[in-house]
């Protein structure tokens, strides 16, 4: 048993020293992207709500890119961040209008991941 704990605290202690300090954080961002309208006029029977998308996300703490996600298909994301403020800005080929406009200011909690829904506008109207 005494061994176990030195092994485990020996890949502890090897994994703090990977040199990325956000593969040991224990707090971030979790969520979806989602993009709308996705249509210029609602018909009956047909979804017309906002859907997820797949892009490319960079966070920033002030000046500072920290961070870069993707989102998948279904719009899910999760990024491993310290606490504090950010904002997080679509790649410029995010399938939305004016991505850099559209960045969203968002606050990483001092536990956990925070579940943030980010929303983006197509432009279609």
């Amino acid at each position: 048993m005494k061994r176990l704990l030195h092994v485990v605290a020996a890949i502890a202690l090897l994994a703090g020293c990977t040199g990325d300090s956000q593969d040991t954080l224990s707090t971030g961002l979790a969520g979806v992207v989602l993009r709308g309208p996705v249509q210029p006029v609602c018909q009956v029977d047909v979804p017309c709500e906002d859907q997820p998308f797949s892009a490319t996300f960079a966070v920033y703490r002030g000046t500072s890119r920290v961070a870069q996600f993707r989102s998948d298909s279904l719009g899910a994301f999760t990024v491993a961040l310290a606490p504090g403020a950010y904002r997080v800005v679509p790649a410029p080929d995010a399938p939305i209008i004016n991505p850099a406009g559209q960045a969203k200011d968002v606050e990483v909690g001092a536990v956990g991941f925070t579940t943030v829904e980010l929303s983006f506008d197509t432009g279609i109207r």
